[in-house]
């Protein structure tokens, strides 16, 4: 007798505008929109980043918007945002999106995607798979200081690229280094998008 059965994945969307102007407005659409693209392979929750700044002001904050629920709702939570020019124009700018279904962490807010490095967004990241040694890591970055805030395997993953990155900014490491050697220290099946107020205008994939 056969079953039926619905396999559920996170879903990754990113968009990177180089030299190409565009509107805020018009970049949270494209990322709500791809958001919306990927809702069949069902989700709990949703989530995304942008830089807030003009990059060549070299004020580069990264904002982020997350809710329980559908795309829609996150939507709602976008248009709700104080302090957003929507009708500011970027030539380079980075957003990653994200839809989750709860593997680590119950469905919520702070459990969505993307998760943090820390207090001040340095590092972004948004994850699909699972990270089998993520308790090691945690027990280790747990012991060094690092603080979380989430109960989702995702969250090592930030803040050890923070740690990394702390660790090697005198040697000028670029991104794609500290993700190599970020990557270095996970096990497990994974797919994953990063970005940094660090290393404005680049967006950085892995699997």
């Amino acid at each position: 007798m056969g079953t039926d059965f619905l396999i559920h994945n996170a879903g990754i969307f990113a968009y990177l505008n180089f030299l190409v102007p565009a509107k805020r407005k018009e970049i949270l659409e494209i990322l709500i929109n791809g958001l919306k693209r990927l809702e069949y392979r069902g989700y709990d929750s949703a989530g995304l980043a942008f830089e807030g700044s003009e990059i060549d002001q070299n004020d580069n904050l990264i904002k982020m918007v997350k809710c329980k629920g559908r795309v829609s709702m996150l939507e709602d939570e976008i248009k709700r945002l104080e302090n957003v020019n929507y009708e500011k124009e970027y030539k380079i700018h980075v957003g990653i999106a994200h839809t989750r279904w709860a593997t680590h962490g119950e469905p919520s807010s702070v459990n969505s995607h993307p998760q943090r490095s820390d207090l001040d967004n340095e590092f972004m990241v948004v994850h699909n798979g699972i990270i089998t040694n993520y308790k090691d890591i945690k027990s280790l970055l747990e012991k060094k200081g690092h603080k979380f805030e989430s109960e989702t395997d995702t969250e090592v993953i930030a803040k050890m690229i923070k740690h990394i990155y702390d660790s090697h900014k005198d040697n000028n490491i670029s991104f794609r280094e500290c993700v190599e050697l970020t990557i270095q220290q996970l096990e497990g099946a994974f797919a994953l998008c990063l970005m940094s107020r660090h290393f404005p205008g680049e967006c950085v994939a892995a699997r």
